[in-house]
């Protein structure tokens, strides 16, 4: 069995997000999602999440290609906010899109337990959006 592995904030899950559990599935027979918890997101990105933690989980959990998903549990780097839960799982693959920031660190995260690291490119048959774009969206709405 072939075990992918993603990390990211997933703050508002949206179908570049699905797209992205999709395209990693496809690497391999099972896929475990990390998501940043809702302390990481207030102490690195300032702000406390637009979904409750357990909402999130519920939803990563309702998705087909998504087999298992965590919060991320360590508190002392945001950008490696999943190791904990990557090494204890030891996935084959670590999946992340073509403009991740941190290749470097993730790579060396990687080569800890011999995991490939993978670069997805961001291809959608409809229209992109981020979190941030959908917060926007929501903020111009009210009154």
């Amino acid at each position: 069995m072939i075990k992918v592995f993603v990390s990211g904030c997933y703050d508002i899950v949206h179908g570049g997000h699905v797209e992205f559990f999709k395209q990693a599935r496809s690497l391999g027979d099972y896929l475990v999602v990390s998501f940043a918890s809702d302390e990481n997101l207030l102490k690195y990105k300032g702000r406390v999440g637009a979904l409750p933690e357990t909402h999130k989980k519920f939803l990563l959990e309702s998705i087909r290609y998504v087999d298992e998903v965590h919060p991320s549990s360590n508190t002392d780097d945001f950008v490696l906010d999943f190791k904990d839960t990557f090494l204890r799982t030891k996935p084959d693959i670590l999946a992340v899109t073509e403009d991740d920031k941190y290749a470097e660190k993730k790579k060396a995260l990687c080569a800890q337990i011999g995991a490939k690291y993978i670069v997805l490119p961001k291809s959608l048959s409809f229209e992109k959006i981020s979190t941030t774009d959908i917060r926007k969206r929501i903020c111009a709405g009210k009154d």
